[in-house]
């Protein structure tokens, strides 16, 4: 197996565990309580998965547009115009759950409302990953490294 091929699959599972971890300061922060250390490492936790999976896509970035997605628009447009979704979508949930944590972060303890917007930003970030997985799977399983 070549080395993009283990990336790209440590990139998946980096993603599924991302979006996991998006749901977990999505239900803590819910009732706008103050930030616990539980929290904060939850909070932390999701945010640097999510980072670190959109980081390692756009490392090998270069080379899946060169070796697999004009092969993946020629036998599928369909999936190919879903990988352009899948990216896009990737982004919004690293930029929604940037936000989300900045503000749970730097929210006052006496801002509970700050803290459940968090909340509902941070449940943003984990529908967009969620709609990522799932497409990430769908293209993956129609071409990727290695595929013929």
């Amino acid at each position: 197996m070549n080395t993009l091929r283990v990336l790209e699959r440590i990139h998946g599972h980096l993603g599924v565990l991302g979006a996991a971890a998006l749901l977990h300061p999505t239900i803590l922060l819910w009732k706008g309580q103050p930030l616990s250390r539980r929290l904060r490492i939850a909070v932390g936790l999701g945010l640097l998965l999510i980072t670190a999976a959109l980081a390692l896509g756009l490392f090998f970035y270069g080379d899946y547009r060169a070796l697999v997605k004009r092969e993946l628009f020629t036998e599928n447009p369909m999936v190919g115009l879903l990988f352009e979704t899948k990216e896009h979508l990737s982004y919004a949930a690293f930029t929604l759950a940037w936000g989300a944590t900045l503000a749970a972060f730097l929210a006052p303890p006496d801002a509970p409302g700050l803290r459940r917007a968090a909340a509902r930003v941070f449940a943003a970030a984990f529908v967009c990953a969620v709609v990522v997985v799932v497409l990430g799977v769908w293209v993956a399983s129609t071409r990727s490294f290695g595929a013929s």
